[in-house]
């Protein structure tokens, strides 16, 4: 039987829709630690600050996130050559997301604090 279109979709998108999230979360948790550099998102705790362990923490959740998504697109959709299609794009969009996730991720180690 196949799965309503609406539930494709969502495994289809699953990537991206969840890099956006850590796109909003991390700029967001960035922007509040930039505005108020005194408040608990500076303290330092292990040589980086807790705005950065937050954007560590987020990236991690979002990549783990990512990788379910594919590996229920991978259970879900298993025979036939349209659903291959399907899951092939569900893992290309999972890991172009889970690039871009990382390529976010690296100031935290590279570049100064807001600055």
């Amino acid at each position: 039987m196949r799965s309503p279109f609406w539930v494709e979709l969502w495994f289809l998108i699953g990537g991206p829709v969840i890099w956006l999230l850590h796109y909003l979360s991390i700029y967001t948790i960035n922007a509040l630690h930039c505005a108020r550099p005194r408040a608990w998102l500076g303290t330092i705790w292990i040589s980086l600050p807790i705005s950065s362990w937050m954007i560590l923490i987020c990236s991690a959740l979002a990549l783990s996130a990512m990788a379910w998504v594919a590996q229920r697109q991978h259970r879900r959709l298993h025979a036939g050559d349209s659903r291959r299609f399907h899951t092939r794009l569900t893992d290309s969009l999972c890991l172009l997301s889970a690039l871009a996730v990382v390529w976010e991720t690296l100031p935290v180690f590279l570049v100064s604090r807001c600055g």
